[in-house]
């Protein structure tokens, strides 16, 4: 019996069992099962489905994908400090945000009716009032 969040959950490790049933639909041990597990300090992955170990991946993926050979990649676990200091990283590009506040990048749809402006005194489209250039508009 493990008690969770004002929930009591019976746990049973040797059918692989819990009563919140996650266990069972993932094959992975739920949180109640990991508190069983760690009370009697056995191993988690022992508890796993045969289906998420890594020997059971390796024995599904082994035809369809071929390793990368690494001969001449160095490895990690026997560099030194000098070997690393040494050694060109990748770092990423310095970016720099210009001032301000950036501009809005308006599109207008291909829907939208484009504004035409009309003269409020001589009635012609192309110019409101303030820029007419004609003298004395005869308005009917």
């Amino acid at each position: 019996m493990v008690r969770g969040s004002n929930v009591d959950v019976c746990v049973n490790l040797l059918r692989k069992e819990c009563t919140c049933l996650e266990w069972q639909m993932t094959g992975i041990p739920c949180p109640h099962a990991c508190a069983a597990i760690k009370l009697l300090h056995g191993n988690i992955y022992t508890y796993v489905e045969e289906c998420y170990l890594k020997s059971s991946q390796e024995k599904i993926y082994a035809s369809s994908m071929i390793p990368i050979e690494t001969h001449d990649m160095p490895d990690v676990n026997n560099l030194t400090l000098t070997d690393w200091e040494n050694n060109i990283f990748l770092i990423p590009p310095t970016t720099t945000r210009p001032p301000g506040r950036p501009c809005k990048k308006r599109r207008e749809s291909q829907f939208q009716d484009v504004h035409v402006y009309k003269c409020s005194r001589c009635d012609q489209s192309g110019h409101n009032r303030s820029k007419c250039r004609n003298p004395n508009p005869e308005k009917i």
